[in-house]
């Protein structure tokens, strides 16, 4: 039985929502394809018509997730630039809140293990969506490199604040980083030139 163009593609996408929400709870090797299809309220024979493989629904799930988190195109950035911007963004993931937010928010920490272990198409795309968010930072921060490092500081904050039990040890981890990350991402100054000496 053939389906529309459109009714396939949604089928696809919701098949990749399902994914992402699978992969995070229960990693690459616990999510199988019968959990995914069962979360996307599909029939497991329905997968291969969509999808060649796991890994291949593993690769696009990262992307497809990394595409659809607000980190840096959300309400909270807007009408800001620059410093304000880095911060506003920063702050947001770095927060308590985001932090409770560990199937909705944004896929990176708990993903990122995952996409180590996984397959070789799955660090590609993640790669490249990766190098999109730095070059977001960098856009508004000004420097590759510093952008970089907030990103680290972001995604390893995260981490750890929902690694630990101790919630006032993870709230002193997000506001660390927090703290860091501003350091890294402030305009650094511009040394001021010496006047040349006049030859006599």
């Amino acid at each position: 039985m053939r389906f529309p163009k459109d009714q396939k593609a949604k089928t696809r996408e919701r098949i990749l929502d399902a994914a992402a929400t699978v992969f995070r709870r229960q990693g690459y090797r616990g999510g199988g394809v019968d959990a995914v299809m069962r979360e996307a309220g599909l029939t497991a024979g329905a997968f291969y018509a969509h999808f060649p493989s796991k890994d291949a629904l593993f690769a696009e799930a990262v992307v497809h997730a990394l595409r659809k988190a607000t980190v840096f195109t959300g309400a909270h950035l807007d009408g800001l630039s620059g410093a304000e911007w880095v911060a506003a963004a920063v702050g947001w993931y770095l927060s308590p809140q985001h932090r409770e937010r560990s199937e909705s928010g944004c896929p990176l920490p708990p993903l990122l293990a995952e996409v180590a272990r996984g397959p070789s198409e799955a660090r590609s795309g993640f790669e490249k969506e990766l190098r999109a968010a730095a070059d977001a930072i960098a856009g508004q921060a000004g420097d590759a490199d510093d952008a970089l490092a907030v990103l680290a500081l972001m995604i390893g904050g995260m981490s750890l604040a929902r690694g630990v039990a101790d919630e006032e040890l993870s709230n002193r981890i997000l506001a660390a980083c927090r703290r860091a990350a501003d350091t890294v991402s402030r305009p650094k100054p511009v040394p001021e030139k010496k006047p040349k000496k006049e030859r006599k």
